[in-house]
């Protein structure tokens, strides 16, 4: 190997080794920036404290965020577009029926609650902050699966002539994750997770949507 290889080499090496780097830092940066939420909450949460969470500086995170917004933001939108790319994939089964597609969804979203339960806990925050408002191009993504599942039922009889696309998108969405953070907080102390929670759900919804208003 002559001079000129070995140093084009050692750059891409050393290139490579910096951008490894760089994934495992903002890595720490995101998976910092649920904790720091979680537990302190969105408005009280700042950057100094997602920083030293992190363990990087606070001009490092200035240099990939311009604040605490933008992160919070791609945080928001990267766990609503895996979401929504979850039910493109069910729906692409082509089921007969939604109640196949509503079990799957649910279920992943207990698992999820159980194995990644800081990253849950922070998405419920934000569904329910009115300062974290949808893209439009996740809205009109969300619209479109909420119109192909309301096909799906209502050709199968499992979802009422009248049922809206708001109805669709609080019960398959919101309805699960609210359910699930409540069980969670035990609020009055009797609340425990079983194995009967995802068809419990799945009962609910389907009897639900399938009721004219």
């Amino acid at each position: 190997m002559n001079i000129y290889s070995y140093i084009c080499n050692r750059k891409l090496i050393l290139k490579l080794m910096a951008r490894k780097i760089d994934e495992d830092k903002l890595a720490r940066i995101k998976q910092a920036t649920m904790k720091t939420i979680v537990d302190c909450g969105i408005e009280k949460a700042t950057i100094a404290m997602i920083a030293k969470n992190a363990n990087v500086s606070g001009g490092y995170l200035y240099r990939l965020y311009s604040g605490k917004q933008a992160l919070i933001n791609e945080l928001y939108y990267d766990k609503v577009t895996a979401l929504i790319g979850e039910l493109e994939f069910l729906i692409s089964l082509k089921h007969t029926s939604i109640a196949p597609i509503i079990k799957t969804f649910i279920q992943n979203r207990i698992v999820y609650a159980i194995n990644e339960s800081e990253a849950s806990k922070f998405f419920y925050q934000l569904l329910h902050n009115d300062n974290f408002i949808l893209p439009d191009i996740l809205k009109e993504k969300s619209i479109s699966l909420m119109k192909q599942i309301l096909t799906i039922g209502q050709k199968s009889g499992e979802i009422g002539k009248n049922v809206e696309l708001l109805d669709m998108n609080y019960h398959v969405f919101m309805y699960v994750i609210d359910y699930i953070h409540f069980k969670r907080t035990n609020f009055l102390g009797i609340e425990k997770t079983s194995n009967n929670d995802v068809n419990y759900l799945t009962d609910n919804i389907l009897n639900i949507l399938k009721k004219d208003c």
